[in-house]
């Protein structure tokens, strides 16, 4: 109550990961509820309770994960168009807590923030930027903190003309172990062709990293083109990693920009 804006939901889900060409295999199972409330100032609360049991091997890096995490995110959303916004912005913010004993096997302090903005110069012309950081603190991090709360970077979401998950320290044997924390961003600049085209350009950034110390980021460039479906955008771009050898990647997105 009220029902317009609040609901408890339930949720749960199994997942199998195994990613080509890397010693990498995640089982995850998670389950618990979920309060979503709308709060008068506009913000989006979720306040969860979840469970999740995790079996996974990253490297010569193995184990059994068990964790049972109470969290609370917010998240705002000012938007002129809810599938193809013209200008707007996006806040969220979420932690997640475990503590060693209580059905956890490990003292663990996690953090995502995520900020987003759109604005449209002219009739034409688009500007989109994001940036996006996270964190974990915990006394076990190599033992005990599975994949899916590690930070990794790049792919088509993160920072393009990288794959997926590659940006990660690594071990001494050069498996990718994933981060305790993590640095993103993108500057996109978009033209528009007729009222469901666009070209882009963009810059992408960002890696993760096990300590606090300048991190070394790595940087993407390219150029795509957009497609304003029903759903949102459809986004197909050509990227190029500047700091690594390789080639062209091609990267595949959808939905809003915001």
């Amino acid at each position: 109550d009220p029902p317009l804006t609040d609901k408890l939901r339930f949720a749960g889900g199994y997942q199998n990961e195994e990613i080509a060409g890397t010693d990498t295999l995640s089982k995850l199972l998670t389950v618990g509820p979920e309060w979503h409330s709308k709060l008068p100032s506009g913000w989006q609360r979720v306040i969860s309770l979840k469970y999740q049991r995790e079996e996974y091997r990253l490297g010569d890096d193995s184990g059994l994960s068990n964790l049972l995490m109470p969290g609370v995110s917010y998240s705002f959303l000012r938007s002129d168009n809810r599938i193809d916004p013209h200008n707007g912005y996006r806040l969220q913010f979420d932690v997640q807590v475990a503590k060693e004993g209580l059905v956890s096997d490990t003292n663990l302090l996690h953090g995502n923030v995520l900020l987003k903005g759109l604005t449209t110069l002219g009739h034409d012309h688009r500007l989109l930027g994001r940036v996006q950081f996270g964190g974990s603190a915990t006394n076990g991090f190599k033992n005990n903190i599975p994949p899916s709360l590690r930070f990794f970077a790049g792919g088509d979401q993160s920072v393009r003309g990288y794959d997926y998950q590659t940006l990660s320290p690594k071990n001494s044997d050069g498996d990718r172990i994933g981060g305790r924390y993590l640095v993103a961003g993108s500057v996109e600049y978009q033209y528009s062709l007729t009222e469901k085209w666009r070209l882009a350009t963009f810059v992408d950034q960002g890696n993760s990293f096990n300590d606090l110390e300048l991190p070394s980021l790595k940087t993407g460039v390219g150029f795509g083109v957009r497609w304003v479906s029903p759903v949102g955008p459809l986004r197909l771009d050509l990227a190029k990693a500047l700091d690594d050898e390789g080639g062209i990647r091609l990267h595949f997105s959808m939905g809003p920009e915001l």
